[in-house]
Parts: C-alpha cells; structure tokens; sequence
C-alpha cells in the first residue's frame, strides 16, 4: 500500500475511534476494495504517529463489525465479502429498504391516551398523587445506606420479592388491614399486579365485570388479556349488586374488578350490605374477585373499612394494593396477596415479565417499616391530606355562592374529592385548558366516553394554598 486511501476525521471523539471510522468511511466510499490489504500496526502507527495500542484497538473495532479481518496474526485486509447495503449512497438504502407497515402491525392494539406532563400547566389536581415534598428524603437515605451495606441487594433476587420486604408486607397486612394466611407477591405499582392477575386468571372471550365509572388502566389491562367488559352502575352506596345479579344470571362472569374503600373515581365506600352481597354473589357463582385498595391508608372519618380479602373463606378474592401513594410517584412498589393456591404461578409469570422488582429500594423500605419510621411518615402525610381536604372543601362553599348549581360530598378518605359542577364537565375541561388548567372530567372515566358533569379534583399532591389558587381560577371559568 504506496499511500494511505483514508483521511482520519477531525472530532472529539478518541483517537482509536476517529482511526476506525476513517478506514471505515474509505471502504464505504470505494477507496479501500475488498481485500485490500491494510498497513500493519506497527508500520501504521509510524505513518500517522500515533501510540500502537490506539491502531490496534480500532483495528479490533473493525474486525468485530465485519469491515476488516487478521490473517496470520500480522496482516490485515478489507473483507472479500461486504454486505452491499455498506456501499451504497444512504439515499439508495433510503429507496430500496422502504418501511412497511404490514411487518409491524399491532397483534394488540393498546386503548391507552398518550402520557400527559401536567407540570406544563399552572393549575392542576393531579388525581390521588403524593406529595413528594412530604417526603422524609434525609431519614429514608440513612436507611437506603444501610440496604447498600448488604451484597444481596446487588445481584438476582426472588421474583416475588426481597424477604425483609415480605415479612414486614404480611406482618403490615395482617396487623393494620386484617388480611393474612396469603402469598405476597412485590410488583411494580399495583398496575403490574392488576396486568399479571389479568393475564393468569382471564382467557379471551372471558366476561369481567367492572364500575361502570371506573380506573381505566386497570379496565385497559383486563381488556388487554382478552376480557369482555362489562360496566356495572355505581351510586352513593358503590357498585350497584343488584343490577350485577341480574348480569350473572345472563353470562358467565369470570372475574370482578372493584374498588370498594374508596370507589374510583368517585370516592365512595361500598355499603356493608352492598360487601356482603357482592360477596355472596361470587361465592354462590364461583366469580373471581380483583380487589384494588389503592389508598387504604388515607381515611379521616373514622377507621377505613377492612378489605374485602380480610374475610374470604372461598378463596375468591385477589388483594392489590401499592406503596407508591405513601412514599412518592416514582416509588413504583406495589404488591398482591393472593390465595395461596395461585402465588406460585405467579411467582412463574413475574420472571417473564419484569423478572423482580428493584432489590436495593425493597431492602430501603423494609429497613424503614422495621424501624417504625414508614409509619410515623404515614401518620403526618395522613393528617396533613386531611387539612388539606378540609381547605378544598372551605374553598368551594365560598365559590358556591356565586355557582349555586356545583355540589360535592365530602368522602371518608382519600386523596381527591368528586365535584358535580353542573355543566358539561368535558367543555368545562377544554376551556380550562386554554387557561393552563388541567382537569379530568367524568368523561375520562366512562367505558363509552359519554359527557357527564363531574370532575375528579386530587387535592394530596398539592398544598392548600395550591389547591385554593387554582379551583379560584377554575371559578373564573365556570358558567353563571
């Protein structure tokens, strides 16, 4: 090789790099043909004055993408064979590889909005979130340095969760919710609880019965695992099981998802008459039961409820519940306590989808709830909502003098309220948003997206003086 047919480009990029991309470039653009043999290391590193171990790490970068091969240990040259593709023009590879839509047609379409940022309004009331700056972050770092200590929470862990988490979950459940003798299950949220639930226990074609106003993810991943909805009225009382009756005695239900503490999204508790009807339904016609107890912790009248899964003699009933609301969003740690008959499949189905949950914040917060500090934090972010609920409350008595026709109840607990403005809450929405204010009308909530006039306003994730800003400024937008 009389001259070097490669120019070394000019970038921040480290020396071996820039060599290997020259080379590269040259036998794109034809100056170096198949075959061509290449300087040696030692003689190439002279030429361009360069250390030798730099010529050899881009020749190796070379050979493992295919552009170049050793022979004999000492010599390098341009492979015989280069796929066409690397030396045609882009414009060329452009036409002649044309995507197609037919090679990534959706098996299952997924009847999901996109993601919305609500951090590009300046009012918002995001729907039963935390709020983060409650947060103990000092506290909770002690004990995450702590978890770090241990080499355990490094490497693989049990699918169905880190084994402090776990025994601190059953002694939790069994002490503050009244629900034991089940296998825990750690997932991501209690949306991947309620997906796997849904794909283990629902075939397609299944009939699943859900609040006809109601959470859609958990709707869309019962839809997702083939399942035929269908909705169920809800009234002051919950999901109405006089009118579910009459849907099993017409099909053959397979499962029932229900939010019974507090009913998304209008934060109703479900009558103890309507519990034991509802119960005695699934008992009598063999009927799963998914229940979603998403907020258990947040009730202020009195002592929340216990869950449906506290008494469930038939083994009927599948316990979701989530960490995420008393610690922070983006603590994505729920959990199931399920019949034990069912725990090991999936402890099965969790390795194929996500393999296991995140160990070192499993090991955080189980340190945390040992030493009593997970529910200290959980005693002031309660009493803290409950003030801030009182405030929203106090706010829109005042707004009700001018707006007579909008009314609410205050609900036992939670982390939002449910307001009847009295008007077509999706206009309302629409006309809100033109002022940076982001609402989620009834509409957002109704399996056949039909209008309503209700809103749903979370008042945990912001303080009062928050909250009270902007439902003044949602007052300016209201109709007289």
């Amino acid at each position: 090789m009389k001259k070097l047919l490669f120019r070394i480009p000019k970038s921040h990029a480290p020396k071996y790099q820039r060599l290997a991309e020259g080379i590269r470039t040259s036998i794109k653009e034809g100056y170096l043909r198949p075959g061509d043999i290449l300087p040696s290391t030692r003689e190439l590193s002279k030429i361009l004055k360069f250390d030798r171990h730099t010529v050899m790490n881009a020749f190796r970068e070379l050979i493992s993408e295919g552009w170049i091969e050793a022979q004999e240990k000492v010599r390098y040259r341009v492979v015989e064979t280069l796929p066409s593709t690397f030396l045609q023009p882009r414009e060329t590879i452009r036409r002649d590889f044309q995507p197609s839509s037919a090679l990534i047609e959706l098996a299952r379409p997924v009847a999901m909005g996109d993601y919305q940022e609500a951090k590009t309004f300046k009012h918002s009331f995001p729907s039963g979130f935390p709020d983060p700056r409650l947060f103990p972050l000092k506290e909770f770092k002690s004990y995450l340095y702590d978890a770090l200590k241990s080499s355990d929470v490094l490497g693989y862990g049990n699918p169905v969760g880190e084994r402090g988490l776990l025994e601190q979950i059953s002694i939790y459940l069994r002490r503050i919710r009244n629900v034991s003798d089940r296998t825990i299950v750690v997932t991501n949220g209690s949306q991947e609880a309620i997906f796997l639930l849904s794909q283990l226990l629902v075939k397609p074609g299944d009939y699943v019965v859900i609040e006809a106003l109601g959470y859609p993810p958990a709707i869309e991943a019962l839809r997702f695992a083939g399942a035929q909805i269908i909705p169920v009225p809800v009234d002051e009382e919950g999901i109405v099981t006089e009118y579910l009756e009459k849907q099993i005695k017409q099909k053959k239900i397979r499962m029932i998802y229900v939010t019974p503490l507090h009913q998304y999204p209008t934060t109703v508790t479900l009558s103890a008459r309507r519990r034991l009807h509802l119960y005695e339904l699934a008992y009598k016609h063999g009927i799963l039961i998914l229940e979603d107890d998403y907020d258990h912790e947040f009730h202020y009248k009195s002592q929340p409820v216990a869950p449906l899964a506290s008494f469930d003699p038939g083994g009927l009933v599948m316990y979701v519940s989530t960490f995420s609301k008393i610690l922070f969003p983006s603590a994505r740690l729920g959990f199931m306590a399920v019949p034990p008959a069912i725990g090991k499949e999936i402890a099965k189905l969790k390795r194929i989808s996500s393999r296991q949950n995140e160990q070192i914040l499993q090991k955080t917060l189980s340190l945390w709830m040992i030493s009593g500090g997970f529910e200290r934090h959980l005693g002031r972010v309660r009493r803290a909502y409950e003030l801030r609920l009182k405030a929203m409350d106090e706010i829109l008595t005042e707004i009700k003098m001018d707006h007579p026709k909008i009314s609410w109840n205050i609900p036992d607990g939670g982390m939002a309220l449910w307001l009847n403005t009295g008007e077509n809450s999706s206009s309302l929405a629409m006309r809100a948003r033109e002022k940076k204010i982001l609402l989620h009308p009834e509409k957002n909530f109704l399996l056949d997206c039909k209008d309503g006039t209700h809103l749903r306003l979370g008042f945990s994730g912001q303080t009062s003086a928050e909250n009270i800003a902007g439902l003044k400024a949602l007052s300016i937008i209201l109709r007289k």
